[in-house]
């Protein structure tokens, strides 16, 4: 039997959230899914959709703050993310159809923490910290460290997502995403890569890329950021790049896709992303 509770305020949810069974519901675009394939049984869900301290947008000195139950279509129309963070519109613009990013959230799409989640893409590149409460208390996370596996968060009992802190980017980056699946409707890439790139006369001042799909995880690919910076683009350097990401990815096999097809696809598209900033 599910018991269904509309929370207005934080303290609801708190009082609430270590209930026996209880699950928070906010969209419900992954939950109610799961609730239909019998993955998951809650006994009591704690609506959070319309919980105002858990909603909007807002700049704070040199960060944006977006609350965990803030739509992907709220994000997508704000003009500060606009200014700032044009890389998070660019990919939540991908995200299913019209009616699923009115429904879900920022939020509930992080918790699901599916390794082909590409919200979390621009989230890993603009440095994003997720900001958690609970019953014991509040803490800030680096969303590197939130999503630990498939389905896996850094999350515990009596604790849930507040919302996301990104600091404001200081340089000018040129961004880049892209992702490669099997249908033009695909709902799930068999590979993704999003990166944030400054150049200056065709030498890389900052690279940061991020790949879906192609770990247990959407991961940041420092080791092949810090190879490139400071580097002029040549073809041998683009060549050295793609080879690095072929062999820095760990993907599975599964029914959409080959791992080796995945980490060439991821390599492909590294070597794209590097041509794109030298046409800038």
């Amino acid at each position: 039997m599910h018991h269904y509770m509309k929370i207005k305020r934080v303290p609801e949810l708190l009082e609430r959230i270590t209930d026996p069974g209880a699950r928070i519901l906010c969209g419900g675009t992954d939950l109610v899914v799961k609730m239909r394939s019998g993955a998951i049984d809650p006994t009591l869900l704690l609506d959070i959709s319309d919980t105002e301290a858990l909603r909007g947008i807002e700049g704070k000195e040199d960060r944006l703050i977006i609350g965990a139950a803030t739509t992907v279509s709220e994000i997508i129309a704000d003009r500060l993310v606009a200014e700032k963070l044009p890389l998070l519109q660019t990919v939540l613009r991908t995200l299913g159809s019209t009616q699923i990013r009115n429904r879900a959230t920022l939020g509930g799409n992080l918790v699901n923490a599916s390794p082909a989640a590409d919200s979390a893409i621009p989230l890993l590149l603009y440095q994003a910290d997720v900001n958690i409460s609970g019953i014991h208390g509040d803490r800030r996370v680096p969303v590197e460290d939130f999503l630990v596996a498939p389905g896996k968060t850094t999350l515990t009992s009596g604790e849930f997502v507040r919302g996301v802190s990104i600091p404001a980017p200081n340089a000018a980056f040129g961004s880049f995403f892209h992702k490669v699946g099997r249908r033009k409707a695909m709902i799930i890439a068999i590979a993704s890569l999003g990166a944030l790139v400054s150049m200056k006369d065709d030498v890389i001042n900052e690279i940061r890329l991020a790949a879906g799909s192609v770990a247990p995880r959407p991961i940041r690919m420092r080791e092949l950021e810090q190879a490139i910076t400071g580097k002029l683009v040549t073809k041998a350097l683009i060549e050295h790049a793609k080879t690095m990401a072929i062999n820095s990815v760990s993907p599975i096999d599964d029914v959409r896709a080959s791992a080796d097809y995945r980490r060439e696809v991821i390599g492909e598209l590294v070597a794209r992303v590097m041509r794109d900033a030298v046409s800038g």
